[in-house]
């Protein structure tokens, strides 16, 4: 009989046979060897099930492999999360790879802290593994940073804590982690975030990060449902007001850079969303800041000479974002800000 592993490694897979092995390998060649890796197969037309199935036949006791029709990314986690018998659960998105001492940094953290959550930073990199980005939290300036990093990269959950708010991803969608993650991160008892990067995420053309938005694909409900659900639950929220700044910092990135341009890929009309779908974004974050944070405003971390170990940009523009509710002159900004 199989022993029970201590952390599930979820890697949802769709037409990746090029970067595939990589992904795999990166997993096999951990330090800390308690784990397992579960990899869906979300209906690849290319040879992915072949891979998959190649090194199932040659680790059986590590590999459990699916195959599924094709639902998206967040379905294909979705099912994984109900195959763990895991004491943790860690996401590999599989043009990713892991360096070798991941899994051992944030279990020891998880474990030695009680942790519901751990939550490292990552690198972006190009097909040649040449580093674009660090992205780390900057603990060394401010033991108390207020960052929040919404994606799954870096992440560790305590599966009983998954199951507990019986949490997943929204299917159908883009940006899904982020409601996920937003919920995880400040109802997670004991989180810990760690200065270290040992996720490397591949940046290219055709992923979905990549991809303009459209409006059909925002994931509205699970983002509505996050925000009501924890400012419901204030006095279990491990800190409300960088909750709040979170989702003020998100709805910014969001409309005023995530669907303008991508950082680390050639820029082109291509990238833009259609600006009526920004706009909508727009009357959706009103709404929700109106009914279940109406003193948004007054948010003790939104002056800019605070927090000075997040990015000035990311300071200013949640302010201004603040700003331009308050006084409801959002949607002429963001129109005239799109024509730009």
């Amino acid at each position: 009989m199989t022993s029970i592993k201590k952390i599930s490694v979820i890697i949802p897979v769709y037409n990746v046979e090029k970067y595939l092995s990589k992904c795999i390998d990166s997993v096999l060649n951990q330090s800390f060897k308690d784990y397992e890796i579960i990899i869906v197969n979300d209906g690849s037309t290319d040879g992915s099930g072949n891979i998959i199935a190649d090194y199932k036949k040659k680790h059986p006791d590590l590999i459990k492999a699916y195959d599924k029709e094709n639902g998206g990314l967040s379905s294909a986690r979705n099912f994984a999360i109900d195959k763990v018998l895991s004491e943790y659960i860690t996401f590999l998105d599989s043009d990713d790879y892991l360096d070798s001492d991941y899994l051992e940094v944030l279990y020891k953290v998880a474990e030695e802290n009680s942790s519901d959550m751990v939550c490292g930073g990552q690198k972006k990199v190009d097909k040649d593994g040449n580093i674009l980005a660090r992205l780390q939290y900057p603990l060394n300036k401010n033991p108390n940073t207020i960052l929040r990093r919404l994606n799954i990269s870096g992440k560790l959950y305590r599966k009983d804590y998954v199951e507990k708010y019986h949490m997943r991803f929204a299917e159908g969608k883009t940006y899904e982690d982020d409601p996920f993650n937003l919920f995880m991160i400040f109802m997670a008892k004991n989180l810990k975030l760690v200065s270290y990067e040992g996720y490397n995420q591949l940046v290219r053309e055709g992923s979905i990060t990549s991809k303009k938005i459209q409006s059909s694909k925002i994931p509205y409900e699970a983002l509505e449902y996050t925000i009501r659900y924890v400012s419901s639950h204030k006095e279990i929220c491990n800190d409300y007001n960088v909750f709040e700044y979170t989702v003020m910092s998100f709805f910014t990135y969001f409309i005023f850079q995530a669907n303008k341009s991508h950082a680390y890929l050639a820029q082109g009309k291509e990238r833009k969303s259609d600006c009526s779908a920004v706009l909508e974004f727009c009357d959706f974050t009103l709404k929700l800041l109106k009914k279940y944070m109406p003193l948004y405003y007054k948010n003790k971390n939104l002056p800019i000479w605070k927090n000075t170990d997040l990015q000035f940009k990311q300071r200013i523009g949640t302010l201004g974002y603040a700003i331009m509710c308050k006084f409801n002159i959002i949607k002429p900004i963001v129109k005239l800000y799109y024509k730009l």
